[in-house]
């Protein structure tokens, strides 16, 4: 018995270089991760995910089904950059997570917590039972779990000041990475963008959009007034997806035949005031990424920090190489470029990446990177 568990828990293979690879969009790293279990390289379940980012990533699609979390590999194409990585912790495979996130990105609060996550037993839907802000934001909450598995979270901020020994000590402590473990680096954790301040910025859409998809947190977190406040922010975002996908279809609200409710009042006034900035700008709206910039628009919107060159080469020296001269070595290293949707600036992408690979390569005996960005179209 002993020995199954621990084929469980230990990679059986080790490889002779750490493979690197690089991707763009965030969720094409997990194909990467399931080739690595499927290689026998990290285990079935139990797996570390060290990632370094200016965003989670830990958000669930509201409409993914528990069972597609665990399908294997068939669940790659259901992912999206802000969500790949707590379905793989319902299926098991991803067991704990270690965000570093830089000063400005403040999605959740420093910390280590443990939570559920598993499916809800009417509608078959993945949900957790954590009550952050970041899950009630998205109605992702319930503890009514079934096929449930713990995953534990810590976050830790990674800066300059913490390259300092008193302060590494105290990180690598509280960090504590063990292997088998996964790192894993999205670039725009050195300059981040927020793609959605640019949509129809001389009506300031991004401001316009918070009374519209914004909604107060209770001061009470009992189990009840959560579970009648996910049952309102679904209700909101329903009613806000139909308003929006019968934008994208019709360009108008005119034929709506749904409820001509408050929030329908308030995005009818939006949409004249984006068609009359279209029409100036002689072009159709793009209905869902004014939908999915409201999205973003909960709980102070998205981190935004434009850094300049000499501080995107200081946080690799002073806080990234320390790192990673500190750590175990990784079973394979994830890089994400995340600039094709503006998470990353464009013009420093290219010498961000040649930054984080220098420094990568300089640590551990690695593979020639594989820049899987370049060849998107090849069959995963």
């Amino acid at each position: 018995m002993a020995t199954i568990l621990e084929n469980i828990k230990l990679p059986i293979k080790r490889n002779k270089k750490i493979p690197i690879y690089v991707v763009e969009e965030h969720n094409d790293a997990l194909q990467f991760i399931y080739s690595a279990i499927g290689g026998k390289k990290l285990p079935v379940e139990g797996t570390v995910l060290l990632h370094l980012d200016a965003h989670p990533d830990m958000l669930i699609d509201r409409k993914l089904k528990g069972e597609d979390a665990r399908s294997g590999r068939k669940l790659l194409p259901l992912l999206q950059i802000e969500n790949w990585i707590v379905p793989a912790a319902a299926a098991g495979h991803v067991a704990r997570v270690v965000w570093l996130r830089p000063p400005w990105a403040k999605q959740f609060s420093d910390g280590t917590r443990k939570f559920h996550v598993g499916d809800h037993p009417e509608t078959g839907l993945l949900r957790v039972d954590s009550k952050e802000p970041y899950y009630l934001s998205d109605a992702l909450f319930s503890t009514l779990l079934s096929n449930k598995r713990e995953l534990t979270l810590t976050v830790e901020e990674l800066s300059c000041e913490t390259s300092k020994e008193d302060k590494m000590k105290n990180l690598l402590a509280k960090i504590d990475i063990t292997q088998p473990y996964v790192l894993d680096i999205d670039l725009d954790f050195f300059s981040t963008g927020n793609p959605f301040l640019g949509l129809y910025e001389n009506i300031n859409l991004y401001d316009r959009l918070l009374p519209i998809f914004d909604f107060p947190l209770p001061e009470s977190d009992d189990v009840e007034t959560l579970e009648k406040l996910v049952e309102s922010r679904e209700q909101q975002l329903q009613e806000l997806e139909n308003l929006f996908e019968h934008l994208d279809k019709n360009n108008s609200l005119d034929s709506y035949t749904g409820n001509k409710s408050h929030l329908y009042n308030m995005v009818n006034e939006l949409a004249s005031v984006v068609l009359a900035e279209a029409k100036r700008l002689n072009e159709v709206p793009d209905w869902w990424a004014v939908y999915a910039g409201g999205c973003t628009r909960d709980q102070d919107g998205l981190p935004y920090h434009i850094s300049t060159k000499e501080e995107i080469k200081e946080t690799v020296d002073k806080a990234l190489t320390p790192l990673l001269q500190s750590l175990p070595v990784p079973v394979l290293i994830t890089i994400a470029r995340s600039t094709d949707d503006g998470y990353c600036p464009p013009h420093q992408v290219d010498y961000i990446q040649s930054l984080v690979l220098e420094s990568v390569m300089k640590v551990y005996d690695t593979d020639e990177p594989a820049l899987y960005y370049l060849n998107v179209n090849i069959s995963t």
